[in-house]
């Protein structure tokens, strides 16, 4: 028995020893994925944030640098138009077609000001168009400063529960890249005071709330951070200051 115990024992070994030099030699399943992401790092540089300036400023600057931290990109604008110009620029430097939109009023109302050049889709086309979109614009519920997170809940378009929400959330997981339209009023400190902006006059929570942290992720892939696998590869988040 103890013959056996020793025989499994330096197999085990043998095997992890073998493992470990293949990890040091390189890969031996072919070259990396092209969408393999970056490192993140954790020295990323605050921008200042004087002392006497409106704390909607300090959350908005904190915001920022937290999204920044977890490779999503924020937009900052003072108005609507300010909006559309950003919007209109990220759709010119990804050479997008085609865009699907949310029935959000707001994102309606802002995509209106993008001049034309991409077919735009609406939220209920069938799923293999939205597969097929470049981009997905929909509204952020809420941002949580502390982690750079946006909170995206649908599925109550009646307000039935609390305020209104958008009707359901495809457009911002099926394109290869989300935008997301967040008023500053919006931001909240942490998730907990996230969970309790959701429980609007003490009612439910919204059907679907979806917390999201940058760009979709995993490491599943041979130990590989890989952006993109199951959600959006790119996330923008347009903040409204004026709102």
């Amino acid at each position: 028995m103890s013959d056996d115990r020793s025989t499994i024992l330096d197999s085990i070994r043998a095997s992890l020893a073998s493992a470990a030099s293949s990890r040091t030699a390189g890969r031996p399943h072919g070259p990396p994925p092209a969408i393999a992401a970056p490192p993140l790092t954790s020295e990323v540089t605050v921008p200042a944030v004087h002392p006497g300036e409106p704390a909607s400023i300090r959350a908005i600057t904190e915001f920022q640098a937290a999204l920044d931290r977890a490779q999503g990109v924020c937009h900052r604008v003072t108005s609507d138009a300010g909006a559309a110009d950003a919007l209109q620029a990220v759709i010119a430097d990804l050479g997008v077609r085609r865009v699907a939109r949310s029935d959000d009023q707001l994102v309606i109302e802002i995509l209106e000001r993008v001049i034309g050049g991409f077919e735009l889709l609406p939220p209920d086309v069938d799923r293999a168009l939205l597969l097929e979109c470049g981009l997905g614009v929909s509204r952020a519920t809420i941002g949580v400063v502390e982690y750079g997170t946006i909170v995206l809940s649908s599925g109550d378009a009646a307000g039935a529960e609390g305020l209104p929400t958008e009707r359901q959330r495809l457009v911002s997981l099926l394109p290869e890249t989300h935008v997301a339209i967040l008023a500053a009023t919006d931001l909240v400190d942490t998730w907990d005071a996230a969970l309790a902006a959701l429980r609007l006059d003490s009612r439910r929570l919204p059907p679907t709330a979806t917390f999201a942290t940058g760009p979709s992720r995993t490491a599943d892939i041979e130990l590989e951070l890989v952006l993109g696998v199951h959600g959006p590869k790119n996330q923008h988040v347009i903040l409204l200051e004026h709102r």
